[in-house]
């Protein structure tokens, strides 16, 4: 079955079409179970390594054929779905694909649950041939939008694409929404364990794919975002308005996603665009019935925040910003203990720099130490809220604070009010069973 996979890496590389006899072999369900029991994930993350690096390699007509010839379920296997992965997986897979609730099977479901999820996976993988189509507009675009800097005497942005990545994180993007708990409980997602156990790749990629995967629906949000000021702004231009400038996107939040991704910003920058072309589409699709072209997008969104980063806001190399204070002056300079509060008070930091670029290592104590203020006020408030919710319970409860009894005195000699329920209750019993009698 291995041989299959080995195919498709000459036939991309050496541009052959694969003879139909072969093609019907690797579509067979027999061929499919033995790439799943048969042959070792790192022989399989190997020969999918052969098609997506080297020379002469096209990685998207290779995971294309993949998805061409239904290879792809047994490539990027589920959790559990392969010998010796039933040990990480303790529960079904669960999430949504495309918007669509998903309820993986644990071989207790009847033969329609089955379907019914064999469906959203094929649903799935239809949408990834999607996404791979979209990619090489995505990368032309952005070389273009690159070597306009590079060309003005800028250095240009020094984290480019990574194309192997870029059509990994690509090609199983519709289910990053899925995952399965673990032997401790924990939320797993479905996309890392296929590169690190299905492929059997480093960790370093696993990291990589799960970094900008976590982080891909919020920046095609920020995407959605431009386009939509785009579309408002040419409506007003067309009604009479002067030419409008297109705003750029929030520094603060486009600088923690830029410190959160690092060098892979580019790549998910790319990935989210494809990502968002395609929402656009089938928003498109459900709207009108009618599929929107991918030349309808003449502007795509990814130029103009890819152009702000680099550019007007400056935010290239954000996360290598050197910080005014380390935790060790910021304990210091506040007069902090020691513990996961001096974390506070470095992302406080970060924020502040993000915002004031400009700024000195005295304005940002002073900002700190306003910060700290506000926590203090904070907790103030929140002690006064715990005390006043205490005294209303001991008034309700009748529970004292600890230091006296635990009931109120009764000096009337009467019983408390929770005995007296209970003795009320054990008469009303006894007077029963007696009329039963």
């Amino acid at each position: 079955p291995l041989r299959v996979l080995r195919a498709i890496r000459f036939c991309v590389r050496l541009d052959f079409t694969l003879h139909n006899d072969i093609v019907q072999a690797a579509m067979s369900k027999r061929v499919h179970h033995s790439l799943h029991v048969k042959v070792s994930r790192e022989r399989v993350g190997k020969e999918l390594e052969g098609m997506l690096t080297g020379k002469h390699a096209r990685p998207g007509c290779a995971l294309d054929m993949i998805a061409e010839l239904h290879l792809a379920g047994s490539v990027f296997a589920f959790p559990g779905s392969f010998p010796g992965d039933t040990g990480h997986v303790f529960g079904p897979v669960t999430g949504q694909i495309l918007g669509v609730d998903y309820h993986g099977c644990c071989g207790k479901d009847g033969p329609e649950a089955v379907a019914l999820a064999a469906t959203h996976r094929a649903r799935g993988w239809d949408e990834s041939s999607a996404l791979l189509a979209l990619l090489p507009k995505v990368m032309e675009s952005h070389v273009d939008e690159r070597e306009m800097y590079v060309g003005e005497g800028n250095n240009g942005s020094p984290y480019v694409m990574d194309s192997r990545l870029l059509h990994i994180c690509a090609f199983i993007l519709p289910f990053h929404n899925l995952t399965f708990p673990d032997a401790k409980g924990r939320e797993c997602s479905v996309t890392t364990h296929m590169i690190k156990e299905a492929l059997k790749w480093s960790l370093k990629d696993v990291q990589a794919v799960s970094k900008i995967l976590q982080h891909v629906d919020e920046m095609a949000e920020i995407l959605f975002e431009i386009r939509s000021q785009s579309l408002q702004l040419q409506s007003q231009e067309e009604g009479g308005a002067a030419q409008l400038l297109l705003p750029f996107p929030c520094r603060l939040r486009s600088g923690l996603l830029l410190r959160s991704l690092k060098e892979h910003w580019v790549t998910c920058l790319l990935t989210a665009t494809a990502w968002e072309m395609r929402s656009c589409h089938r928003l498109e699709e459900n709207s009108s019935g009618d599929s929107t072209s991918t030349g309808a997008i003449d502007e795509l969104p990814s130029r103009h925040f890819y152009r702000a980063i680099v550019d007007e806001l400056d935010l290239d190399e954000c996360w290598k910003v050197r910080p005014h204070l380390n935790g060790k002056e910021i304990i210091k300079e506040l007069g902090l203990p020691k513990g996961p509060l001096v974390g506070m008070y470095i992302e406080d930091q970060a924020r502040w720099m993000l915002l004031n670029p400009k700024g000195s290592r005295d304005a940002c104590v002073a900002h700190l130490v306003v910060r700290k203020k506000e926590r203090e006020q904070e907790a103030v408030k929140e002690g006064e809220d715990d005390i006043i919710a205490d005294d209303q319970n001991e008034q309700n409860v009748g529970v004292a604070n600890g230091d006296g009894k635990t009931s109120p005195d009764n000096t009337d000699g009467s019983k408390h009010f929770s005995k007296k329920f209970r003795s009320d209750v054990d008469q009303e019993a006894e007077m029963t069973l007696n009329n039963d009698r």
